[in-house]
């Protein structure tokens, strides 16, 4: 399954990059995701992290992988994922890539990824899971560009 989605940011592209590699604070804006932890492995940056959400009429938690593959400070992201339930039942793998650039209000936060679902949560078809994924990502869009939004009597 290939997702793609584009975030216009009312931030400067340095700013937005900022909260890109302020793990912490951004995985607190991520929908479902909690217990995010360091992989201390050398010379990687990788992180582990538990997922919820409830797709269909299933309710799922997975534990996620995360390692960073490459940045390019302050305009690309790439990561790849891999993840399962703690009964192997459902299992994940894929890449993604956050570009920055530019934009007239600020920045343009380019999303791509592309995912493998395998087992039971793969049953219930591409339809339904990329309904969600989109609602997913519009909630972490809104709370995204919260961050940015302008303080009250802030000039």
């Amino acid at each position: 399954m290939k997702l793609a989605e584009e975030l216009p940011i009312d931030a400067a592209v340095p700013e937005v990059w900022k909260l890109l590699r302020d793990t912490p604070r951004l995985t607190a804006l991520l929908p479902g995701v909690e217990n995010v932890m360091p992989l201390l492995e050398g010379g990687s940056e990788a992180y582990s992290a538990s997922v919820a959400d409830r797709i269909g009429p299933f309710k799922i938690t997975m534990n996620v992988e995360v390692r960073i593959t490459e940045t390019v400070e302050p305009s690309l992201l790439k990561a790849a994922l891999k993840g399962a339930d703690s009964m192997g039942l459902n299992r994940m793998t894929g890449a993604l890539q956050l570009v920055l650039t530019p934009s007239l209000s600020g920045a343009l936060m380019q999303f791509e990824a592309a995912i493998e679902i395998l087992g039971k949560l793969a049953t219930l078809g591409a339809v339904p899971i990329r309904r969600r994924t989109t609602q997913v990502f519009a909630e972490f869009a809104r709370n995204i560009q919260g961050q940015f939004a302008a303080k009250p009597g802030s000039s």
